[in-house]
């Protein structure tokens, strides 16, 4: 299951892995080799469209350049939640044997651990779910409050996940010219999706919700990575996204989470080198 509650608790005696932890949590001792834990506000804060901040505080177990963690990032900026963002070394065996155990045993991000209670989960979208109900009264809401909207976040959600990226990173990783034409036209079929699909001003109407959420690290590393790579550029006749992506671009959350241009083209150089499969997601 994708949630599970930590129970580690006091039972009268304390493991000291228990204890190093709440040490490090109320003392800001430095996490074993390998962890990071960046300052626990949001960025957002004080800002018009965040009521309150919720109560309690989340850590946050991400990878730096990951889009994945980059959707939960841009989540808690835009709730306004209190947290602490913690980089995965997963080069360093120790740290990497600490975070299977004790927070995500597929050994992935992004994870986070609500520190009121000790919950944890995994996976973005379902961390994104959660953090909007458990963090209901702060920020603006991320869900709409009727079914057929929830599904059509999810339904965008699925389309991102099982088009677009692949799309995408299949056109961006393809050394074979005679597929070259194949596969931008199945890229620009998964855009012309959102094209005619987006309900406006966002993905689902006039809510910005975690269909756009989810969508931005995606899209900010499509328009970088293939204008770089490929020397292409999104079609002018996808309007409609093009004035979609221009909105979501500037609001305040992907601003604060947004990842330098130097390093997309640092990682996708690497990739590019290594023929990279992004986990799938590169069908060639």
């Amino acid at each position: 299951m994708a949630l599970h509650r930590n129970r580690r608790r006091f039972l009268g005696v304390v493991s000291a892995a228990a204890l190093v932890a709440c040490v490090a949590a109320v003392c800001g001792v430095a996490w074993p080799r390998g962890w990071v834990g960046a300052p626990g506000r949001s960025s957002l804060a004080g800002l018009g469209h965040i009521a309150r901040r919720a109560a309690g505080e989340v850590e946050f177990y991400t990878m730096d350049m990951c889009p994945y963690a980059q959707r939960t990032w841009i989540a808690l900026e835009e709730k306004g939640i209190k947290y602490t963002r913690k980089l995965v070394d997963f080069r360093d065996e120790t740290a990497k044997a600490w975070y299977k155990e004790n927070i995500n045993p597929l050994g992935k991000v992004p994870s986070i651990k609500d520190t009121s209670d000790g919950t944890v989960i995994y996976e973005s979208e379902i961390i994104n779910e959660y953090l909007d109900q458990r963090f209901a009264g702060s920020g603006p809401e991320l869900m709409p409050r009727d079914a057929a909207g929830c599904a059509a976040v999810r339904l965008w959600n699925n389309h991102l996940n099982s088009k677009l990226a692949p799309a995408h990173f299949t056109f961006l990783m393809n050394k074979d010219p005679e597929k070259e034409t194949e596969q931008q036209k199945a890229l620009e079929e998964a855009m012309e999706h959102y094209e005619k699909n987006l309900a406006g001003p966002y993905l689902v109407g006039d809510q910005f919700t975690l269909a756009d959420v989810s969508a931005l690290p995606f899209f900010e590393r499509l328009t970088y990575s293939l204008l770089r790579f490929k020397n292409y550029e999104m079609p002018v006749s996808l309007q409609r996204l093009r004035e979609w992506l221009a909105l979501v671009n500037s609001r305040p959350s992907f601003i604060a989470t947004k990842r330098p241009d130097d390093k997309l083209e640092e990682v996708y150089q690497k990739f590019l080198d290594m023929n990279y499969k992004f986990a799938g997601l590169n069908k060639n």
